[in-house]
């Protein structure tokens, strides 16, 4: 059997790997396919099988390849959707970015206002605060995959803040990215949510209900999440 070997860096090799597999998915191996051992692999890759599992582990947390006790690796039916654990509090740009797809943000509305009764309970502010409401439609690989409206405490972050692309990018850059977030997750019918050719004319959505926290426990943010069924699937780690 010739092997073709496919050298790569010697920094963060399992991520480097898994890059390298998951460009392949699609391209040399559909929906269903086993993908080599984890052997022929590693001699292709010309690295270690310690190296390889660690890469093939990170694509099955990515929901983009199942391993079976016996039988080997194959790819999921789900490698075309994006995966996203319960647990994690991440960046939804990043999220979509690290399963092999391009990520986007369409903004239909920023402003700031003065915060409502409601938002002044769930983000613990007085009535003469004031927000960054966001309304804005998240793409993977240029398609629809959930629409945000979010408002944003805008005593948290500067006046001259860009609330542009990736919101997480933002905070970051002004340091205030949040600790950790209180969700709540149901399918809801919403038939106003949404714009343009990408909502769901039936208004049926998975809704991801969410406050962030600042480290010291003060809320940052208040979102409304409408992801579309076809192009996210949520998923609970159990131990």
């Amino acid at each position: 059997m010739i092997i073709t070997r496919r050298p790569v860096r010697t920094a963060a090799l399992p991520e480097v790997v898994a890059a390298s597999l998951r460009e392949r998915i699609g391209v040399e191996w559909s929906t269903g396919d086993q993908l080599p051992s984890e052997a022929e692999l590693a001699a292709e890759y010309a690295v270690s099988r310690h190296t390889m599992r660690a890469s093939l582990l990170a694509l099955q947390r990515a929901g983009l390849v199942e391993t079976r006790h016996g039988a080997g690796t194959f790819v999921t039916r789900y490698n075309s959707s994006i995966r996203a654990g319960l647990q994690e509090l991440r960046s939804l740009h990043d999220l979509i970015a690290s399963q092999g797809h391009e990520p986007g943000a369409l903004y239909r509305l920023r402003v700031r206002r003065v915060i409502t009764p409601d938002e002044a309970s769930r983000l613990e502010r007085s009535l003469v605060s004031e927000v960054y409401e966001i309304e804005r439609e998240i793409t993977s690989d240029g398609l629809t995959v959930a629409f945000d409206y979010s408002v944003v405490a805008a005593d948290a972050l500067p006046g001259d803040v860009e609330l542009s692309g990736s919101i997480f990018e933002q905070y970051a850059r002004v340091n205030a990215l949040p600790e950790r977030a209180v969700a709540r997750v149901r399918a809801v019918l919403e038939p106003s949510v949404g714009w343009g050719a990408g909502r769901n004319p039936d208004g049926l959505y998975l809704l991801l209900d969410q406050t962030q926290y600042l480290p010291g426990g003060r809320p940052l943010s208040w979102s409304r999440i409408y992801f579309l069924d076809e192009g996210f699937e949520f998923l609970i780690v159990r131990n």
